[in-house]
């Protein structure tokens, strides 16, 4: 017996112990690899590994002519996310059995993990044509495309995906992602209303809290991500949407909470400590955002997005060179344009700075402080209306931020128009009760009030502020409030 034959039959005697049982495992006997095959595939079954693929291994002794042995041990690879070699044992194996109805999908799918995009792409094709009007064909064809953000023909996968098998929720998942991307909103709230019913899990409740989010529906949004992580408590892109959500509201509390929380259960990274900064800016706190910005970097010196929220946060400060690095490749982000239109502002184009600041409203509606940034342009320009104008709008959209009414209210003043200065200070002093500063400036603009027209119940009153002042803190004004107790004797000697 030749030594080649030998080893093929001390092989199959090793493998099943008699000829009886290696019959046993083999359906095609004039075949000896089948059984080598099929004893892998139930050692993978038990997810043995290590096991099949040293049986598989033992098969190519035999014959590397087998398409199977070469699907199975990428099954193998694919299984342990190693996806370049499963990839080598997938190509193996379709080239010896190209009519293989599972092998293109199994590349194209490995192909996918792999990010070699334009491959994946013509193994769909390929399995496409061997199994037309397959699910999970169409499915990781949709994946793809939404890969290379194709939106549109990765919805179109996906649907036909849905129309073969109404049970693909992962495809509806999917095409509802892809008309959240399209700014198709009402399609995509139809599939995820559906999902929140039939097929609830972390994703698909987290999807719909996004989309509830975008839509401004911030307690929808909060429900379905709390719901998210009610179903999986390290869904950290749940948190995202609720620190979002607390952020938009003003609840610095809940917004901290939030981020804590996900930290103490183990879901710290860059991308964490980014979205806390976001909320941060939200804030407009811009030093605690840069601390965030700056351990995100810390953690991936790399991260573009901690990169330009830094950027933001230095141009605050003045400090522009971050942002002259990125602007040129990432002028459609919000932060950039905002960076931007202070970079212009410090450089006395005032007109420029507002049309950039104006820019990054129409790119984002919530990034609110835009509106402060052209109400102080245009009061550097000494354009008095457009400088009230948006005062007012940013007052409107953000009327809980202490800082932004007291600056109007100190503009106010520079104008004399004391009356809404007045107003605008009972506000701030509503926010921030027994300010020292609001306090000293609402005697003023009383005071001034008062020389305007002159009556006993406003200098009673305007003399009490400056007293309330003197019991917390220091009072700016003791020269005037004399003045005003002079005025209150002479009124009450002529009555």
């Amino acid at each position: 017996m030749s030594s080649w034959i030998k080893n093929v039959v001390d092989r199959i005697k090793d493998l099943n112990g008699s000829v009886d049982s290696y019959r046993k495992d083999s359906i095609i006997q004039s075949i000896p690899t089948v059984a080598y095959v099929n004893k892998a595939k139930k050692l993978i079954e038990n997810k043995k590994y290590d096991e099949a693929e040293g049986v598989l291994r033992e098969a190519l002794d035999i014959s590397t002519q087998d398409s199977r042995v070469y699907k199975y041990l990428g099954k193998i690879y694919e299984f342990n996310y190693n996806f370049t070699e499963a990839i080598g044992f997938y190509d193996k194996s379709s080239k010896l059995n190209p009519q293989d109805k599972e092998i293109w999908l199994r590349l194209g799918m490995s192909q996918l993990n792999a990010k070699l995009f334009d491959d994946a792409l013509k193994s769909f094709e390929k399995a496409n044509k061997v199994t037309p009007m397959n699910t999970d064909v169409h499915t990781g064809w949709g994946m793809t495309l939404m890969k290379l953000k194709k939106y549109a023909l990765a919805r179109d996968k996906f649907i036909i995906a849905t129309q073969i098998s109404k049970y693909n929720y992962t495809a509806i998942l999917l095409s509802a992602i892809m008309e959240i991307r399209l700014y198709d909103y009402e399609s995509a709230e139809m599939k995820l209303s559906f999902l929140a019913k039939v097929a609830p899990n972390e994703s698909s409740t987290y999807e719909y809290a996004n989309l509830k989010l975008l839509k401004s529906d911030y307690r929808a949004a909060e429900k379905y991500a709390k719901k998210s992580i009610e179903y999986n408590k390290l869904m950290l892109p749940a948190y995202f949407v609720l620190g979002e959500v607390y952020s938009i509201e003003n609840d610095l509390e809940k917004t901290e909470e939030t981020f804590r929380l996900a930290v103490e259960r183990g879901l710290e990274n860059e991308i964490l400590h980014f979205e806390w900064g976001k909320a941060y800016v939200r804030f407009f706190s811009f030093e605690k955002a840069r601390e965030h910005f700056a351990i995100a970097l810390e953690k991936d010196e790399e991260y573009l997005d901690a990169k330009i929220g830094m950027s933001l946060v230095n141009a605050h400060n003045g400090d522009f060179a971050l942002l002259q690095e990125l602007k040129e490749k990432n002028g459609e982000n919000v932060y950039i344009q905002e960076g931007i239109g202070l970079e212009r502002l410090a450089q006395g184009k005032y007109e420029d700075s507002i049309d950039m600041f104006k820019k990054a409203l129409r790119t984002d509606t919530k990034q609110l402080f835009n509106y402060l940034n052209i109400a102080r342009a245009y009061r550097t320009w000494d354009n008095k209306d457009k400088t009230r104008e948006f005062f007012e709008k940013f007052i409107h959209e953000c009327p809980q931020y202490f800082e932004g009414i007291l600056e109007y209210s100190k503009w106010l003043i520079n104008i004399s128009d004391f009356a809404d200065a007045q107003r605008k200070l009972r506000k701030a002093d509503k926010l921030r009760k027994d300010d020292v500063e609001v306090m000293n400036l609402l005697f003023y603009t009383s005071y001034r009030l008062v020389k305007e027209n002159v009556c006993e119940y406003n200098i009673k009153e305007a003399i009490s502020i400056a007293e309330k002042t003197k019991s917390i803190g220091n009072f700016d004004y003791e020269t005037e409030k004399v003045e005003l107790e002079n005025l209150l004797v002479n009124i009450q000697g002529n009555n």
